[in-house]
């Protein structure tokens, strides 16, 4: 037993304190990072924040900063669970990628001839595939604010906008596949991908084990919470993940780039006035994935907001680094450009 804890103890001293590189190889101080993340959560109003840095496909910085609650103190660590929000769309987009290579779906057929949808009224939707759906260039709106079936903004396959709609869409398509409830479709999740990737507690549901260990979410200091039922499957932003598990998806993702290379091949360019092309400096997507070109390089991202969330991905599958980190503020993207500008040098 005691050869056991001195083992763990040995390995979070690793995880936590090896020696951090840039992107352009220089060497950056576990000190360093850690005072440059504390700053910026000072400054950005963050209660707790979880991030995960990879160099050379492996892990070499997992630790947690904050508190998970306000009133309790309780501090967030590299196994805290947060909403993920919308970087579930990646690892929906991978899932999908997955049933499309077992024949169980054709990427470029209509989603129609699968399962007519209900809540659509522009009969052009008909054209909408699975391409279309991971690429977001469906022409539905990202949510439909009102109880009225939805129309679309343009034809199918001409345009980029964000839609969480379109996953919902695809979603419903792979439950009649799978011969499943939408709301049960986790279970094939699980099946299909978590446990060959051998990724604990990563569901989009709220189980009970991430809920013991959720971290509450944050508004300007005031704590927010979504409504939602949580126990129904949600592809556009109902993962529960820590920077643990989601940092092994992204490198399992990045050792597999030409096994899934759908993810890494731009689908539609981002019109220069694209107010997500301003802010997040994205030029293309992929199926499943924003490219972003940084200081002369190519990388793939990928942020989310939740009510009280905020959480971002980026990574370069040939260099294989990157990071994840997950917050528990609401619309703290500035973070963001924070954690670029240190570890993109």
């Amino acid at each position: 037993m005691k050869k056991y804890v001195l083992l763990v103890c040995i390995l979070i001293h690793q995880i936590s304190f090896s020696q951090i590189k840039t992107f352009n190889g220089a060497q950056l101080t576990v000190v360093d990072f850690e005072k440059k993340i504390k700053i910026a959560m000072d400054s950005l109003q963050v209660q707790g924040m979880s991030i995960a840095i990879i160099n050379n496909g492996k892990v070499v910085f997992n630790k947690g900063f904050g508190i998970t609650n306000i009133a309790s103190k309780k501090r967030v660590t590299r196994s805290t669970f947060f909403e993920a929000a919308s970087l579930s769309k990646p690892v929906f987009a991978f899932f999908i990628l997955k049933l499309a290579k077992q024949g169980k779906l054709d990427i470029d057929k209509p989603l129609f001839e699968y399962l007519a949808a209900d809540n659509i009224e522009d009969e052009r939707y008909k054209k909408i595939t699975t391409r279309m759906v991971l690429s977001h260039t469906t022409g539905l709106p990202n949510w439909s604010e009102t109880n009225e079936k939805m129309q679309l903004q343009f034809d199918p396959g001409t345009q980029f906008s964000y839609s969480g709609e379109a996953y919902v869409y695809l979603a419903r398509v792979i439950a009649k596949l799978s011969n499943n409830r939408f709301r049960n479709l986790d279970a094939v999740f699980q099946d299909i991908v978590a446990r060959e990737l051998k990724l604990k507690n990563f569901h989009f549901i709220l189980t009970p084990k991430a809920e013991q260990n959720l971290a509450d979410g944050y508004q300007k200091m005031q704590y927010v919470k979504d409504e939602r039922d949580r126990s129904y499957f949600d592809p556009a932003g109902g993962l529960f993940a820590n920077t643990t598990n989601y940092s092994k998806f992204l490198i399992y993702l990045m050792n597999r780039k030409f096994d899934f290379k759908e993810m890494f091949e731009p689908v539609i360019s981002m019109d220069k006035n694209n107010p997500v092309r301003k802010y997040f400096g994205v030029d293309a997507w992929t199926l499943g994935m924003a490219v972003v070109r940084l200081n002369d390089t190519v990388n793939y991202w990928h942020g989310g907001n939740n009510l009280g969330y905020t959480s971002s991905f980026m990574i370069d599958p040939d260099k294989k680094f990157g990071y994840v980190y997950f917050t528990n503020e609401d619309q703290c993207n500035e973070m963001k450009k924070i954690v670029e500008n240190i570890l993109w040098k």
